[in-house]
């Protein structure tokens, strides 16, 4: 047998994904090589593990049978490399992270100025998106490490630990309802349609839904641009609603029986990854609770 990790890598992709096509796209690869490379892996097993008699793949029993195999195999694979860095106090040649969109913008570019000091040698790629595509980056091998908002999704690949929490309010648009007495109660507000942030799931934290009315997105910013348009009210962090393009546009609202706890920032890593020294630096730097102020970046904290 002389089947290759980039084989290995391509079959589990395959199964993710669930189909060639899906799996191509998220390798960037031709269609064909990702069918040629898992031909190969079938032909250097003498196995079948997918059934194409369909217009879309299917896991054979023999596929079934390795797919955990081929998982356990990657992940060890990963954990060995990583540990290697460690252990020689080296880091990759270049990384993914990837920031949630909503976070601070002003400590989260400063994170990366310092990191940028930190890891002069290292060439790094930096990705803005929202928590759902970050948890799924990071699950796939996209994205190396990650800060998002909101609690993950339960995946056996990603890792993750809280590292702060960054205040919210409750906005509408100065046009709405409710909005004339800058203050609110739950009963008010049950009449008025909710705007939610949730992944694309559509299943939103459970003590979030007040309303019987609501409108979800997974973006933060469209909730409070929609709020913003009277389209609805919304909880979001208070830097999202300090942005300069929602100024005289949204008002904070003060509630009298309800209470929005801060909204917690989690670092996440692929599994196998947490002895990266990387990941250790950034543990440290978020320690200091940067995202807790008023978007402002910490002082002189480059290592």
């Amino acid at each position: 047998m002389n089947w290759t990790h980039d084989q290995l890598a391509t079959f589990v992709a395959a199964v993710d994904a669930g189909s060639f096509s899906a799996a191509a796209r998220r390798l960037g690869r031709a269609q064909s090589a990702v069918s040629s490379a898992i031909a190969l892996l079938e032909a250097s097993l003498d196995l079948t593990l997918f059934d194409r008699s369909a217009r879309t793949p299917v896991l054979t029993d023999a596929g079934r049978a390795l797919l955990d195999e081929a998982r356990e195999l990657l992940r060890q694979r990963e954990h060995f490399e990583n540990r290697a860095f460690a252990l020689g106090g080296q880091a990759p040649g270049q990384i993914t992270l990837a920031l949630d969109e909503g976070l601070p913008y002003l400590p989260a570019m400063q994170l990366l100025a310092d990191f940028a000091d930190a890891y002069p040698q290292l060439t790094v790629t930096v990705l803005n998106c929202s928590a759902a595509e970050i948890a799924e980056w990071v699950a796939d091998g996209q994205v190396d490490a990650g800060l998002a908002y909101r609690r993950l999704a339960d995946d056996s690949a990603i890792e993750s630990e809280s590292v702060g929490a960054v205040p919210r309010v409750l906005v509408t648009g100065i046009g709405h309802p409710l909005a004339h007495d800058g203050k609110t109660s739950r009963k008010a507000l049950v009449r008025h349609r909710q705007l939610i942030v949730t992944p694309r799931t559509g299943n939103e934290d459970g003590d979030e839904r007040l309303s019987p009315q609501v409108w979800y997105s997974d973006s933060l910013y469209a909730v409070a641009e929609l709020a913003a348009l009277g389209v609805g009210w919304a909880v979001v962090p208070r830097n999202v609603a300090r942005y300069p393009t929602f100024a005289g546009r949204l008002v904070a609202l003060a509630c009298t029986d309800v209470a929005f706890s801060a909204l917690e920032v989690r670092l996440c890593w692929r599994t196998g990854r947490g002895d990266w020294p990387m990941l250790d630096w950034l543990r440290r730097y978020l320690s200091q609770a940067i995202f807790a102020g008023d978007d402002t970046p910490p002082a002189g904290t480059n290592r």
